[in-house]
């Protein structure tokens, strides 16, 4: 049987890294050092390997990092069967939803992004494991006709928009706590869920790689000031604000330190739009069950109900990039699921 054509795209991150002459970790810059150290690799597809794309930490990806990645991904597309991406943790599910949303549903082919806790080459490393689980999701994606765009990390396969990371340093690092695992991994292979996205044959892939910049994202904490918000905001850079809830959508009102007044001068006066998110989501969440958050809605500001804090964040860039005409236009695209983002 002829092996599937798979391209490994080197984002950095510590899996990617191999030892040169003097035992130095670096940037692996070829296939074949990836394959010195997971050689079934080789036996499992016909892997090529893309270097030069981004090799830097995580934390230093920003949104024009994403665009690159989705144009050289939308590069490839009809070139090879699946797509491994290698990339730092910190930042691994921020730079995935972005490239789902970017690509959307005409994708054709499954993506699966990976990292690990370990380098290659150290001993108990996670990387090796992740790398054949990686290939074995692409591959048997590749005979569903599963075309999404996917995080594998541990036994674990995930929607990428709807993943987090929550762990530093154990192995199983990334969990999606709104949406099931997309496929589970054990002894007897990689069992995907009915809910999987597949191809769509008569969608055509247009990429969507624009992100607005300017976007003031906020914790709500005890005794946050509201005239430290308010001086961002009449700055004249801010082109959005996010306000992550400690709660249910909730954000303080009243008071000294109630963020109404500055949702309505957010909104009312600056022109300038309002999400509120929740670090704590599940299948169910509503945010109008308590005053605060009902209050925050009536002021303006928009839910985006069970989305991630990290795709709340991106889709929120995405989302201003498509130039909407109104906040009610914004509205529709933030409640809008595109790629599996969101529950409607």
């Amino acid at each position: 049987m002829k092996k599937r054509k798979v391209i490994i795209l080197g984002f950095g991150g510590t899996i990617a890294m191999v030892p040169d002459k003097e035992g130095v970790l670096k940037p692996a810059k070829n296939v074949e050092e990836i394959f010195a150290v997971v050689p079934s690799l080789k036996k499992m597809a016909d892997v090529s390997f893309f270097y030069g794309l981004e090799n830097r930490d995580s934390t230093n990806i920003n949104p024009t990092h994403w665009a690159k990645l989705a144009w050289c991904v939308a590069g490839v597309h009809d070139k090879v069967d699946g797509i491994i991406i290698t990339h730092g943790t910190d930042t691994m599910a921020y730079t995935a939803s972005a490239l789902s949303l970017a690509l959307g549903r005409g994708l054709q082919i499954p993506i699966v992004f990976t990292g690990s806790q370990l380098p290659l080459v150290a001993h108990g490393t996670d990387a090796k494991f992740n790398l054949e689980n990686s290939m074995n999701t692409v591959l048997t994606a590749c005979e569903r006709g599963i075309a999404e765009v996917m995080i594998v990390f541990g036994d674990r396969v995930l929607r990428a928009n709807r993943s987090t990371k929550t762990s530093q340093s154990k192995f199983p690092a990334f969990d999606s706590p709104a949406f099931p695992h997309l496929a589970k991994i054990d002894a007897l292979g990689i069992h995907f869920i009915a809910d999987a996205l597949k191809a769509n044959k008569k969608s055509v892939l247009k990429v969507r790689a624009d992100f607005q910049m300017g976007i003031l994202s906020i914790d709500v904490i005890p005794g946050l000031e509201p005239r430290i918000l308010l001086g961002v905001l009449k700055s004249g850079k801010c082109k959005g604000l996010l306000l992550k809830s400690p709660g249910a959508g909730n954000v303080p009102s009243e008071g000294e330190y109630s963020l109404l007044p500055v949702i309505h001068e957010a909104v009312d006066k600056l022109k300038i739009p309002v999400l509120v998110s929740t670090k704590f989501i599940d299948t169910n969440m509503r945010f109008d069950i308590y005053e605060p958050s009902k209050m925050a809605l009536e002021a303006g500001a928009i839910s985006t109900r069970d989305l991630t804090n990290v795709t709340a964040q991106v889709k929120f860039m995405w989302a201003l990039a498509q130039g909407p005409k109104s906040f009610a236009d914004l509205k529709k695209i933030i409640n809008t699921d595109f790629v599996g983002e969101i529950t409607v």
